[in-house]
């Protein structure tokens, strides 16, 4: 548990601290391939590496990045399939905790702690960055994003329901019930795969047990069958059943959760700052008929839940492939590239001094936010092992159809921890 209190920590001070401090560091010196080489990329098609990859092959015109897209699930999928086949690509996205240890503690991934100095990564980037993507106290990726969750709504429907940003609890649901009165669904939610769904309940938990007792319940410290966490889930209960939530969330898939916004049908979604990239700008949607807000968990000190993401390269590739994979995951942070690369990977970037600009009024609010402090969490499917992640899944999604009371959803996913500290002890 310390460890995960400790990154927390790190990412709540030295993220925001790490954003308002400038930099004008130079590239690091790498290897370059001098022959011809093909690296393959696995990524989402939300990653927008695409014009990355055409400037960095014009400046390496000898190295193909062959970058194949996928959706969130289809994603996680392709790597377990490599990882069992043997057949990883040479470099791929990540986010962290447990979704990314498997690869490294498999032996898949390149460990990159003793280039840290030579790529100058300590220089370059936040160090809470740096923190979450290390496991076991060594760096196995390169992190080009710090990423906050919290609420974005289409200003339009609030307005029309009368409805005023809420600063606490109390007045979200407030907003959610006028909302629902007004004929607006409050919050559009894509919970098919279950992790879109969970962002809300890691957000009940929060507000239920606060940041320590979150972190220890996460850690599997504290058990899982308790007040906090049953009160979680009869609060997603709750939403459900006063219609909260579009209908039938459970079957919507995640890449359309806007599509109810853009119709003027819902007013919110619980989203990361890059939605204002990957769907309003791409979709010709001015971001400013759109604002944000921290998600009010009346809890000192408020916490959203947040993450990095990265590049991690193959530890299993030819010496040329690794240095050609670590040159264009390097490529994405270069300090004098970094916000250009912003523009399509979305933001708040990982590297120091980098912030939006101010025609991303959402990704500037949120390295506001960072700037002045914000402290982050863990969402579930990474601070939790993945065999547990699949029972806190289902637990949830059980209490939604009804087919399990939240106490018992509560004892069902404590019954499965102890059955897996039990197998691996």
């Amino acid at each position: 548990m310390t460890r995960l209190l400790d990154r927390r920590h790190l990412l709540a001070g030295a993220a925001g601290l790490a954003l308002a401090a400038a930099t004008t560091l130079p590239a690091a010196a790498q290897t370059v391939p001098t022959g011809k080489v093909t690296v393959e990329l696995f990524a989402l098609a939300t990653n927008g590496f695409d014009p990355v990859i055409e400037t960095f092959q014009k400046q390496y015109p000898n190295i193909t990045i062959k970058y194949t897209k996928f959706g969130t699930d289809e994603f996680k999928q392709a790597l377990r399939v490599g990882s069992s086949s043997g057949k990883m690509p040479d470099l791929w996205f990540n986010w962290g905790g447990s979704l990314a240890y498997p690869y490294s503690r498999a032996g898949l991934t390149l460990d990159l702690t003793p280039r840290i100095g030579e790529l100058k990564l300590d220089q370059t980037l936040a160090p809470a960055a740096i923190e979450l993507a290390k496991d076991q106290g060594k760096l196995w990726g390169v992190p080009n994003r710090v990423v906050p969750m919290t609420m974005v709504y289409r200003k339009e429907m609030l307005e029309k329901a009368g409805v005023k940003v809420p600063n606490t609890f109390a007045e979200l649901e407030e907003a959610a019930a006028k909302l629902k009165a007004a004929g607006i669904i409050p919050f559009s939610l894509g919970g098919k795969f279950s992790w879109m769904t969970m962002r809300f309940t890691d957000f009940f938990i929060e507000h239920y047990a606060g940041p320590k007792k979150h972190d220890a319940i996460k850690a599997m410290d504290e058990s899982w069958d308790q007040e906090a966490v049953v009160k979680a889930f009869a609060k997603l209960k709750e939403w459900n059943d006063k219609g909260y939530f579009n209908p039938g969330f459970l079957n919507v898939d995640p890449a359309t959760n806007m599509q109810l916004l853009y119709q003027g049908k819902a007013a919110m979604v619980l989203e990361v700052p890059s939605v204002e990239v990957t769907r309003l700008k791409r979709e010709n949607i001015d971001p400013n008929t759109y604002g944000t807000f921290l998600m009010p968990t009346d809890q000192t000190p408020r916490r959203v839940s947040g993450f990095q993401q990265q590049l991690q390269v193959s530890a299993k590739a030819s010496k040329d492939v690794q240095d050609a994979a670590l040159l264009f995951a390097t490529y994405v942070v270069r300090p004098d590239l970094a916000a250009k690369n912003m523009e399509s990977i979305g933001g708040p970037s990982a590297v120091k001094g980098i912030t939006p600009g101010a025609d991303s009024p959402i990704q500037s609010q949120y390295a506001k936010w960072l700037s002045e402090g914000l402290q982050l969490y863990l969402p579930g499917d990474q601070s939790l092992p993945q065999e547990m992640v699949a029972a806190y899944f289902e637990a949830q999604d059980s209490v939604v159809l009804g087919a399990m009371t939240p106490a018992e959803a509560a004892k069902s996913v404590q019954q499965a921890i102890t059955a897996f500290k039990a197998r691996t002890k």
